[in-house]
């Protein structure tokens, strides 16, 4: 059976870049924000938890402001399915 990894996003801030519009900001060029990719918030905390371990504590992964998270520590050759919401940003 492999090992259940489920992410939950728990903090947001608004996109400096942008300041929360999602995009560049120009009426005749729109493009979207290259920060936030067009949602106008960003990651600011995350919570993942394990089917084995429970909660981990923030030193066994690591998260970037675009909701990527990494694992640290764990086995490479483990079978791990990823849990996460289909859109963190609603």
């Amino acid at each position: 059976m492999a090992r259940r990894i489920s992410i939950r996003y728990t903090g947001f801030r608004e996109c400096p870049n942008c300041r929360g519009r999602g995009d560049d900001g120009a009426a005749w060029r729109p493009r979207v924000c290259r920060r936030c990719r067009g949602r106008g918030r960003l990651v600011t905390d995350v919570e993942v938890v394990d089917s084995v371990e429970g909660k981990l504590p923030r030193d066994r992964y690591d998260f970037n402001a675009r909701g990527e998270v990494f694992l640290l520590g764990f086995d490479e050759d483990e079978e791990i399915e990823v849990i996460r919401p289909e859109d963190p940003w609603d």
